[in-house]
């Protein structure tokens, strides 16, 4: 039985430090008064960081200004940002970022120098290498970049968990995509939006029963304030949300803290009531926070990863 077909098989024991590999978007999220680092891959990598993991990001900025300070910033918060392609062409990603009835609303640059990550030498090297290999849908909305994932995909190593977040958006929210992004994974995180968005180009009934049935071994459906359900073939869990002042916060990035959790605590065999606990927790605390990657207090960083907390 394939290794991403069980949560039981999941375990790595006693691994010390895991190599968490994050393959997608390094942006800018511009808002109405600022910019901010961000990109679901590299929000993922910085929480990994901070979690204890060795983090690397595995994306492309452009040759501009913009990618010069986001590979600067990204490496200066620990993450390992040798793998961080600079294409001579295209300008680095910027997303623009409103908030709407106390969720964030994306706006996505075209044609930016993350659609043409390469699956080179560097890149296979961290790949074989990796615990852990997190990777999203968007990375995907071109035929250059699913080619690559692709590619990683099928050379990560069969110990290797496959995180996937779902963050599908229009018009890249097709069958082929979801299928193909799914194909591969170990476990898939997703919010309310993209679950409906699953069963619209699906067809299916529910979104997390469809994800079980082709193979996945553990579904995070993500709800924000009020939590998060989560699905092995075996069990269903809800785990309540944590609650927090949201007043100074946005949102941005606090679904890419969950995975983040997740990929941190369920190689080493975590539960469903473990895992949904920790990430609540985590996520809650990112949500009470301007952009996606806030200083995050120690004290909350132990918490999250020590055994039998």
């Amino acid at each position: 039985m394939p290794l991403r077909r069980g949560i039981e098989r999941a375990k790595l024991g006693g691994v010390e430090r895991l190599r968490v590999v994050s393959w997608g978007e390094l942006v800018w999220d511009t808002f109405a008064d600022t910019r901010r680092l961000g990109g679901a891959a590299a929000n993922v990598a910085y929480h990994a960081a901070v979690l204890g993991a060795h983090a690397s990001l595995i994306s492309r900025v452009g040759d501009d200004e913009p990618g010069r300070a986001a590979r600067g910033a990204l490496a200066a918060r620990g993450v390992e940002t040798t793998l961080v392609q600079v294409d001579p062409e295209r300008p680095t990603g910027r997303v623009e970022v409103a908030t709407i009835d106390g969720e964030p609303r994306y706006q996505i640059a075209e044609q930016a120098a993350w659609d043409r990550i390469a699956f080179d030498a560097d890149a296979r090297a961290a790949v074989l290498r990796a615990d852990v290999l997190v990777y999203g849908t968007l990375a995907q909305r071109t035929v250059l970049g699913r080619g690559a994932l692709a590619e990683a995909l099928a050379a990560a190593p069969a110990r290797c968990l496959r995180l996937c977040d779902l963050n599908v958006r229009p018009p890249f929210d097709t069958r082929e995509v979801i299928d193909e992004a799914i194909r591969h994974a170990s476990a898939v995180k997703l919010n309310e939006a993209e679950a409906a968005r699953l069963v619209a180009a699906t067809g299916a009934s529910d979104a997390v029963d469809y994800l079980l049935a082709r193979g996945v071994g553990l579904v995070a459906l993500t709800r924000g304030a009020a939590g998060a359900l989560l699905a092995s073939p075996r069990e269903r869990l809800e785990s309540a949300g944590v609650a927090v002042s949201t007043a100074d916060g946005d949102a941005v990035g606090a679904g890419d803290a969950f995975s983040a959790v997740i990929a941190h605590l369920w190689p080493r065999g975590a539960g469903l009531a473990e895992l949904g606990a920790r990430a609540n927790r985590y996520a809650g605390f990112v949500a009470s926070r301007r952009g996606a990657m806030p200083e995050i207090p120690n004290d909350l960083a132990r918490a999250i990863t020590r055994a039998g907390a």
